[in-house]
């Protein structure tokens, strides 16, 4: 079963003080540590050294209500997808493309000269408009409408995968763990179970444009 939630755990524990939370501490699951088994977005493989894989089954696959409300559904992740085994951290970026025309065309100040010739700049408008490519397109397809970000922004997601299905009580106990709230007993970790880089406060990230 694959498990996606939105975000880096908010208790700031990294990949294996997460695996050690869950498997060791809480004994809430057992992870897929097999390197031989791979999640993949066309189903599940197995892998050997030549690299050939054997198709297993479909993907089980279970998305957190949160990442739902922000428009990432399984369409968002693309074709080819490799959600690999056991647990990860991962860290994309999503942002427009923008270009600077004349308002009111499509052409570039440059392009809008060459078709009509001697222009009085005063009476014209520049804008930067949104370049919708069709590789914007797919990436807003995947989000419910009006919700998609025109800002660049950063996607922080975290998913494991585990050898069997869990209850749904002990699902909305690791959603809490990694979406919502900071319940662990630290005095069970080491520090080295925690990386300040992978805390996350719920709140979407943004990068200049």
């Amino acid at each position: 079963m694959l498990y996606i939630f939105a975000g880096f755990p908010r208790n700031g524990l990294h990949v294996g003080g997460l695996g050690k939370c869950l498997e060791e501490i809480e004994c809430l699951v057992e992870l897929e540590h097999d390197p031989s088994v791979q999640f993949r977005k066309e189903g599940v493989y197995t892998v050997s050294p030549s690299g050939a894989g054997e198709f297993l089954k479909h993907d089980d696959v279970v998305i957190s209500p949160t990442l739902i409300k922000e428009g990432i559904t399984w369409d968002w992740f693309p074709k080819d997808w490799s959600f690999g085994n056991n647990i990860t951290c991962h860290k994309t970026h999503a942002y427009p493309e923008y270009k600077t025309v004349v308002h009111g065309t499509d052409l570039s100040l440059d392009d809008y000269l060459k078709e009509n010739g001697v222009t009085t700049l005063s009476d014209l408008k520049l804008e930067n408009k949104h370049i919708r490519h069709e590789g914007w397109e797919e990436y807003e397809a995947r989000w419910l409408p009006n919700t998609c970000p025109q800002e660049n922004h950063i996607v922080h997601l975290t998913w494991f995968i585990t050898t069997h299905p869990i209850p749904r009580e002990i699902y909305t106990k690791i959603g809490a763990l990694i979406e919502a709230e900071d319940t662990l007993d630290k005095t069970l970790y080491n520090d080295d179970d925690f990386s300040i880089s992978t805390v996350w406060n719920g709140e979407k990230a943004y990068l200049s444009k």
